[in-house]
């Protein structure tokens, strides 16, 4: 992943104006943390900055540094340079941004385009190692141990604590550097998976109550209801990783956790994948995104049965164009 050149570093040395830093919605670790690293650099760098995201700090990400210098989007503010990180583009903000020019630097497979300085690709662990490779580019000296610890944040968790198949030998070279630079691994962990509420608790238990199985084993899923939050006295943000539990399960190739958003009229789904099936082709087909082992999107329908169906209908769809019809009919058997 080592750049030549990267156009962008000259845009960002060059801008005198005003830049915000936007997250996706229902911001996770690798978005708000590579957005946050993005920010304090520019800002050592005398930058004009501001970082914001349309939803509040989570609390299992509370512990990044300077999370509390967010600000809520949308703004009335026009900036001269809105950069996007993260997200498949400016949609994912879930907020207007206003802004003369418009740079997007992710990892996921396509999305939108904004220009010759996006800063995109889809073969990086995280969006947080591109941000990594841009300010090491720009000046290593000024990666200070709250920049490396968000960058380090956004790395951990998109290889599930290098656990995941995108973790590669240059991903551990990566997070040793990070280290070096003051990142704590020990701090991360504790403090994105060591602290859940009883609340949420209570909300895994009734989640884990709606796993099912179909395909014969081939693929599992979990329905979070609106309701679940309102009893459990938890928030829509509780629901983030609980998609790992149908995963965790053998022989399941693509797990999904359905969510009801009934404020936005529609069924928030992330997917994930062992590794054979492409869910970011699923995720696709509905309108959404992502990589081939973990993606996401929305279905705009308010009924649960319709949303189930059209998921299971594009699961099914993948799993026979992956093996084949007979070859598919056949794991299934098996399983």
């Amino acid at each position: 992943m080592r750049r030549e050149t990267i156009p962008l570093v000259q845009l960002l040395k060059e801008e005198e104006g005003s830049i915000l830093i936007a997250s996706h919605e229902n911001p996770d670790a690798d978005t708000l943390g590579s957005a946050l690293a993005l920010y304090l650099f520019l800002k050592k760098k005398g930058k004009k900055v501001k970082v914001g995201c349309k939803d509040d700090v989570p609390h299992f990400l509370d512990f990044l540094p300077h999370v509390e210098e967010v600000i809520k989007l949308p703004t009335a503010e026009v900036y001269d340079l809105g950069i996007v990180v993260d997200a498949s583009g400016f949609y994912r903000v879930g907020a207007e941004v206003k802004a003369v020019k418009k740079v997007r630097i992710d990892h996921h497979i396509g999305g939108e385009f904004y220009g010759e300085f996006d800063y995109i690709d889809h073969s990086a662990p995280s969006t947080a190692s591109l941000i990594y490779e841009l300010l090491k580019y720009w000046d290593k000296n000024c990666i200070d141990a709250e920049i490396a610890q968000c960058l380090y944040a956004g790395l951990a968790t998109d290889t599930g604590f290098f656990r995941y198949s995108n973790t590669t030998a240059e991903v551990f070279e990566m997070a040793k550097e990070l280290v070096e630079l003051g990142a704590s691994p020990h701090q991360t962990f504790v403090m994105f998976s060591e602290r859940e509420s009883l609340n949420k608790m209570k909300l895994i238990s009734k989640v884990l109550e709606t796993l099912t199985c179909y395909e014969n084993g081939l693929v599992a899923g979990i329905t979070i209801f609106d309701s679940f939050f309102k009893e459990t006295a938890t928030e829509y943000a509780d629901s983030e990783g609980l998609v790992n539990y149908p995963r965790s399960i053998e022989d399941v190739e693509v797990a999904f956790a359905l969510i009801e958003k009934p404020d936005e009229g529609v069924f928030k789904v992330s997917l994930r994948s062992k590794g054979k099936v492409d869910v970011a082709k699923i995720a696709e087909k509905l309108g959404g995104g992502g990589h081939k082992y973990a993606s996401g999107c929305k279905i705009k329908v308010k009924d649960y049965q319709s949303a189930l169906d059209i998921l299971l209908s594009a699961i099914r769809e993948e799993l026979y164009s992956t093996y084949g019809i007979e070859t598919a009919l056949t794991k299934a058997v098996e399983h």
